[in-house]
């Protein structure tokens, strides 16, 4: 990502206040104001860093070119950083200055804000992948806004709604993020001149909302930008409203509260803000419910608290302090916020909530259409269609019975039948439990191999006759291994292969291996114990989330 910061302004509302350093060079909670959004930059994939500072305070591009010739900043190797020197008319003439460092006829995206912005982290992280997706969808930009109103001259967005309400600044979109209809001086003129913009059947705003100086745009933004400027333009709020004007579809990403430093006064209430851990990652592991993990309880409950403290040490190295929360999965609900959610959540209302949050953004592992790709007809379809190696699924004895609407919850679950009888009787039992999905699949003859997989980074198996580890004892059935020789890497590319078709990051599952060498996945499920290689397992799923 290509990050952007206006440092241009000359901050004669705080020199008047007796603050005799350069804006960009005030500290906040420990840093300076430049080099905390270089920071944060840095921590999301900064693919180069742009910069406008004015040329009446060298102290600023001092600093920045100290930066520039260590390579470093806080001792973490620092990407390319660029910066030009010029005194400008305006934030809108600053910013075309830096259009002409981040225009390289590319249509990589990039993000623009103004030095002062302070914003939560963990709130900056969910915007990026939001930007990301809405990008994917064919939008031009996501822009940052929030209902905290705490600036003298506000610019009020208006924007679509659609969809059911989401908790947070009021926003609802059954898209998550709204589009805008145009940009206000007041919220008087948000009450009348917004009746003419294109709304959606759901009516016209809900809470007001405001710019909050946190712009996600793509390179089309830039001829927008030049006309502005030939126009004569020179404020950044008529280059926005010339962006709806030109037909650019933009979205908006509702943050808590952001503050801009114009004031002494500002100084401290960032200071407050930061001092009360705003600032924490909130990470939110779910635990699943005990139906879903017969026998296997305290090994699910270890991998994921295993996993979950991977991740939050992972990140406090990067200087990103966590507040991790554990919760049941029965009783996950929309109160439960957080930016990131590792989840081994099966009910569907449990489900349901971690879609609205992915809407929002948040990071969800696994995510919610992935577990339900794992229900086993809906499997077995699916491996069918792409060719996943699997067992075949007529009615030649002997035969496993298989309810398919649910993942195993019991033994009963999984039925193995001999001939007709055995299996008739086992279709009356699922009946009578109110059973109606089932799917069937030949008993295959040779060596029960459990593997376990994390992205494409992790992959491991184990033969579990080896050391007598089972769920049910059906492994007895096919008896000990003979650790048959077979393809371990085609295995692997098989199970990844599956792993992409379900949507599954964390995943694991059983493969039968025949004498002959070939073999077939009998089970593939979300988020397993990993009891065999739980740490190793744990450092992976944490790689996972951090990258």
């Amino acid at each position: 990502m290509k990050y952007a910061i206006i440092a241009a302004g000359e901050g004669s509302r705080l020199a008047q206040e007796g603050i005799d350093v350069p804006k960009p060079l005030v500290i906040i909670h420990g840093e300076h104001l430049i080099d905390r959004l270089i920071r944060i930059f840095m921590s999301n994939e900064a693919e180069i860093i742009v910069v406008i500072c004015n040329d009446l305070r060298p102290e600023v591009s001092e600093h920045l070119r100290r930066l520039q010739d260590k390579g470093k900043l806080h001792e973490k190797p620092l990407p390319p950083l660029r910066f030009v020197v010029k005194t400008t008319p305006s934030s809108m003439h600053s910013f075309y200055e830096l259009s002409q460092l981040l225009d390289d006829g590319s249509d990589a995206p990039f993000v623009l804000t103004t030095v002062d912005t302070i914003f939560r982290e963990d709130e900056f992280k969910g915007y990026l992948r939001a930007f990301k997706q809405v990008l994917d969808e064919g939008d031009d930009g996501l822009m940052g806004v929030t209902d905290f109103i705490d600036d003298e001259k506000p610019l009020y967005v208006g924007y679509e709604e659609c969809g059911v309400w989401s908790e947070k600044c009021g926003v609802r979109s059954e898209e998550g993020f709204p589009r805008i209809t145009g940009f206000f001086d007041t919220l008087e003129e948000l009450d009348t001149q917004h009746s003419t913009a294109q709304t959606s059947p759901g009516g016209m705003r809900g809470a007001p909302l405001i710019s909050a100086g946190i712009y996600g745009l793509t390179p089309r933004a830039f001829q927008t930008l030049n006309d502005c400027i030939e126009r004569g333009e020179r404020r950044m709020r008529n280059f926005q409203r010339a962006l709806v004007r030109d037909g650019l579809r933009l979205r908006v990403y509702p943050f808590q509260k952001v503050l801009d430093i114009d004031h002494a006064s500002d100084i401290v209430k960032a200071e407050e803000e930061l001092k009360n851990g705003i600032e924490k990652m909130k990470i939110i592991a779910i635990r699943r419910d005990a139906r879903f993990s017969p026998n296997c309880s305290e090994k699910d409950r270890a991998i994921l608290e295993a996993a979950s403290r991977e991740v939050c040490k992972r990140f406090e190295k990067m200087g990103d302090p966590c507040e991790l929360r554990w919760v049941e999965e029965r009783d996950f609900n929309l109160a439960d916020e957080a930016e990131i959610y590792l989840s081994m959540a099966r009910l569907p209302e449990a489900l349901h909530t971690l879609e609205a949050f992915e809407w929002q953004g948040r990071r969800v592992v696994n995510r919610p259409s992935s577990v339900s790709n794992c229900q086993r007809s809906r499997l077995q379809q699916l491996m069918r269609e792409n060719d996943i190696p699997m067992p075949e699924s007529t009615l030649v004895f002997p035969v496993w019975l298989k309810r398919g609407d649910e993942a195993a919850q019991s033994e009963d679950d999984v039925v193995f039948c001999e001939d007709e009888m055995a299996f008739q009787q086992a279709v009356g039992t699922f009946q009578q439990r109110g059973i109606a999905d089932y799917v069937v699949s030949h008993h295959v003859v040779g060596d029960i191999v459990k593997f376990y997989g994390v992205g494409d980074r992790f992959f491991r198996y184990f033969y579990p006759t080896d050391d007598g580890e089972t769920k049910y004892e059906h492994e007895k059935i096919n008896g000990p291994a003979h650790h048959y020789a077979f393809d371990a890497s085609q295995l692997q590319q098989d199970v990844r292969r599956l792993a992409k078709l379900t949507g599954l990051e964390v995943y694991g599952g059983d493969a039968i291996v025949r004498p002959d060498g070939s073999y077939c996945i009998i089970d593939f499920n979300d988020w397993p114990s990993f009891s065999r290689c739980r740490d190793e397992a744990a450092e992976a799923i944490a790689k996972l989330i951090n990258n």
